[in-house]
């Protein structure tokens, strides 16, 4: 079987994969987005290093950074929700890992506790649904944005995705999914204490929580996976997304010899020459297989 040329780049297409060449795609993609070194290249020099870690870096620290966005936004809008109903806080403390805030539950109706419940990450999901917005309406006047904001909208999104479980893992090791008048109470708990007190069994509260935060995640990653389709790097992962799913037939790709060398060194150029609003560059490889 004679050997074939296979150009990737954005805007050229790529044979329908199967299942092992789907996956080794998927990695390519990570690895991109990550600023890691792609699988099968040469290992790359120590200035090449450099900027992965560099790059491994900033994404760590932008994590970190958004960590505190999160759950002081969560806490905050908790903390106006009371104020709007007129329900006196007790406490209201902030700390790295969380925040303390104490309040009666028992002046709070039912409705309002689960208001409670979910005030935090549905002003999590309007923050980042209006930061989608924002790209979107960026794209649509300049083209093209620097690729922090993609990254900083990324980090948004997957710690709304994971704010409850956060939330209820940090309650649990601090112990406040018991009830205690004088300290706060897990959100995953509020429900179920609600309930414990008015009929003297949770059960009840435990089922709703497990819906509204089964609402909330289908939400977030609605949010989410819109974003990363359509507007995450320019839209990169729908390219990828496309040709994953596309049928046979759908994309171009050139047989031995179709492709002439003037024409594969025209298109390699010329990919290699776009640039963004903010001077971009596309990533264009190679590769013989």
């Amino acid at each position: 079987m004679r050997p074939q040329k296979q150009i990737t780049s954005d805007g050229t297409g790529l044979p329908p994969p199967r299942l092992s060449e789907r996956a080794r795609l998927a990695l390519h993609m990570l690895s991109s987005d990550l600023g890691l070194p792609l699988p099968g290249q040469q290992q790359p020099g120590r200035r090449s290093w450099r900027g992965c870690v560099r790059q491994l870096g900033l994404i760590m620290l932008l994590m970190a950074l958004m960590w505190f966005v999160r759950l002081y936004l969560h806490y905050c809008s908790q903390w106006l929700y009371l104020q709007a109903i007129a329900v006196p806080v007790n406490k209201f403390q902030f700390h790295a890992h969380t925040v303390e805030l104490v309040y009666q539950s028992s002046l709070l109706h039912i409705w309002e506790e689960m208001a409670m419940l979910v005030v935090g990450p549905l002003t999590l999901n309007a923050l980042t649904f209006l930061l989608v917005l924002i790209r979107w309406g960026c794209q649509q006047i300049f083209g093209s944005l620097p690729s922090f904001t993609s990254k900083f909208i990324m980090a948004q999104g997957v710690w709304t995705v994971l704010d409850p479980l956060a939330v209820f893992a940090v309650d649990a090791v601090l112990g406040r999914l018991t009830y205690s008048p004088d300290t706060p109470v897990g959100d995953a708990a509020k429900l179920y204490w609600h309930f414990y007190r008015a009929d003297q069994s949770g059960a009840a509260g435990l089922v709703i929580t497990l819906f509204l935060y089964a609402v909330l995640f289908l939400l977030s990653i609605t949010i989410l996976s819109i974003y990363l389709l359509r507007f995450h790097n320019d839209g990169h992962m729908l390219d990828i997304f496309q040709r994953l799913t596309a049928k046979e037939g759908t994309y171009f790709l050139p047989q031995d010899l179709e492709l002439s060398n003037q024409e594969l060194s025209y298109i390699v150029k010329k990919a290699e020459q776009w640039r963004g609003f903010n001077g971009e560059r596309r990533k264009v490889s190679v590769s013989l297989h």
